[in-house]
């Protein structure tokens, strides 16, 4: 039996939203791959219209990676074209405030989004979306005591956040730069040469893993034999043994890949082949134990 994949250029976008001053079609790739922590959800967006209002998040954490196009992007620091192949992370607070529209086809990834309770703010109408409903931000009050008594209460003053700020950075995945700092998610580009292998096979608890091809056709093995990807594929290994997983370029070209995961701690590795563990506990070098069976205790790993 083969895994679940998505082809993020081709995938039939069966879904519409079509309200005044904003537009897309789309559809939500993470349930068919199976996900159970990140979310994700191909775009296409039309030329000046914005996919949806201008917002950000309390507690959720997104990224967004161009497929084709040059779809505009606005955040706190303006707007600004994108092209193919670049990746911009949106935080959680409103540095991470942004909307996108067209031309172009591009991918959201999220984390957080089946955490409740939630806050999504519009800054543009001074709205909060919340699990209750859409609530205007000037309803909110500032005080607790005496409430429902015959005593006067102050007026409520609400901050706001800063109307600008520095632009978020972006990174070109087919250019090979760095990959973006890590918060609720964290990315990888790994370029794998003609029979070079990304690391060994591997199961991942705590944390869960998404490849997609950038380019090339590297081989996936995972508990049901091997797939070869082809540039676009999109897959998800959930954490535990159902989510094994390496990589392998049995092609003769170079074969590139965006690896993306979520960041919480412990995260704790199995290597089946050889029966070692790496326990990671913490952040730093010496949080990390290296469990080799063949060894009389645990070394760390520096």
């Amino acid at each position: 039996m083969g895994i679940s994949r998505v082809n993020i250029e081709t995938v039939e976008l069966d879904h519409a939203l079509d309200e005044p001053g904003f537009r897309h079609r789309g559809t939500p790739v993470g349930r068919r791959l199976g996900a159970r922590r990140i979310g994700a959800g191909v775009y296409e967006a039309e030329a000046g219209v914005p996919i949806w209002p201008y917002h950000y998040h309390h507690g959720i954490e997104e990224w967004l990676y161009v497929i084709a196009g040059e779809p505009v992007l606005r955040d706190p620091a303006g707007e600004r074209a994108l092209a193919p192949g670049d990746l911009i992370r949106f935080p959680s607070g409103h540095l991470g405030a942004h909307t996108v529209s067209g031309p172009g086809r591009f991918v959201i990834f999220d984390q957080g989004h089946d955490v409740e309770p939630y806050m999504c703010v519009y800054p543009d109408s001074d709205k909060v979306s919340v699990p209750g409903g859409i609530l205007r931000r000037s309803s909110a009050v500032g005080y607790w005591h005496g409430e429902g008594s015959a005593d006067r209460s102050e007026p409520a003053q609400a901050d706001r956040e800063p109307v600008t700020a520095e632009r978020q950075p972006v990174v070109n995945v087919l250019e090979g730069r760095q990959p973006l700092g890590a918060g609720l998610l964290e990315a990888a580009v790994v370029g794998l040469e003609p029979g070079e292998a990304s690391s060994a096979y591997h199961i991942v608890y705590g944390r869960e893993v998404w490849i997609l091809v950038v380019s090339g056709s590297p081989t996936l093995r995972h508990p049901d034999g091997e797939d070869r990807l082809e540039a676009g594929d999109l897959v998800c290994r959930i954490e535990g043994p159902a989510g094994a997983h390496s990589l392998v370029n049995r092609s003769e070209a170079q074969a590139r890949t965006l690896v993306l995961s979520t960041t919480g701690l412990p995260a704790n590795v199995f290597y089946p082949d050889t029966g070692e563990w790496l326990l990671r506990h913490g952040a730093g070098a010496d949080e990390v134990v290296r469990l080799d069976p063949a060894a009389e205790r645990p070394d760390h790993v520096h």
